[in-house]
């Protein structure tokens, strides 16, 4: 068992790594919009039992929820609500069903984060779902998850009995700008680079567009000493495939092409460096990428 803390932007994350304890394995996705009529359930919950099957620490970052159906919100549609939904109780029925869906993989998930459909609901219906969602995630399904912001910081900190000890920083935000059509949002990684000294990984999501690059940086250590290290640069796409068929929808107006579905795995492997008690911690990166499917929406 893993311990978990936070204070102000940053969730810690204790992993003790004695005993040959020293694989781990991250499943990191974003922008499930589980409650969408377009959300592919079937897809999602199959990473997610892949994740749990795999004892993979869950990061949820923003957009769980599609939750534009409100009275009050502007982008509501009567065609994008699915059956179920249309009730007074919009939100709190949402909320339960999604925690619902969520129950199998809550001992897993470590933070679930804000994304801009949560925030335009804080904002449209003075509701936090994110809240409200990790409530009952802990309280009725045996969850201890922690509510990140729409960014903030993840550090991984190794400990073993031995004293060795080392880290990995992660840094993520939910996402910003446009579709991205082509780019895809992968121009961002040069220019988070430069102001995110230290991260380890940065992931993003928002666009759901998929991409994984390594940025590799170069320094000279205080002893004169020419070292390199890697910035992993994540952009996960969720499970929303707003563009079907390509005959309607807001995605078509708009010209977007179909996107990818799926999420990453990450996985960290303490090895000790060298003679004493010198550790350090390798990254591994695998995108898991499904193509979408037309759906028979409701």
């Amino acid at each position: 068992m893993n311990d978990f803390d936070q204070k102000g932007a940053v969730t810690t994350v204790r992993i003790d790594y004695s005993g040959g304890n020293t694989e781990h394995t991250l499943f990191l996705a974003s922008d499930l919009h589980v409650d969408a009529t377009t959300c592919n359930r079937a897809v999602m919950l199959s990473d997610l039992q892949d994740a749990v099957s795999k004892n993979a620490m869950i990061f949820l970052f923003g957009d769980i929820f599609d939750a534009m159906q409100g009275r009050f919100d502007p982008r509501r549609s009567l065609d994008e609500l699915r059956p179920e939904y249309r009730r007074n109780d919009y939100y709190d029925f949402v909320v339960k069903d999604v925690a619902k869906i969520l129950s199998p993989f809550a001992k897993n998930i470590v933070l679930i984060s804000d994304g801009n459909h949560e925030t335009a609901t804080l904002k449209n219906a003075n509701i936090s779902l994110t809240d409200r969602l990790i409530w009952m995630l802990n309280t009725q399904y045996g969850g201890n998850i922690q509510h990140g912001g729409y960014g903030g910081w993840i550090r991984f900190m190794f400990e073993g009995a031995s004293g060795g000890r080392t880290s990995i920083k992660m840094k993520y935000h939910h996402g910003f700008g446009g579709d991205a059509p082509v780019t895809r949002g992968v121009i961002q990684t040069n220019r988070q680079a430069v102001y995110l000294d230290g991260a380890d990984i940065v992931v993003n999501g928002h666009n759901h567009s998929s991409y994984w690059v390594p940025i590799v940086k170069e320094t000279l250590t205080n002893s004169g000493n020419v070292i390199f290290s890697t910035q992993h640069h994540i952009r996960i796409p969720g499970y929303k495939n707003e563009y079907n068929d390509g005959t309607r929808g807001w995605a078509v107006e708009r010209g977007m092409p179909p996107k990818p579905l799926g999420g990453t795995f990450v996985t960290f492997d303490v090895r000790h460096a060298g003679r004493g008690k010198s550790v350090t911690c390798q990254i591994g990166v695998q995108p898991v990428v499904h193509e979408p499917a037309v759906m028979e929406l409701f």
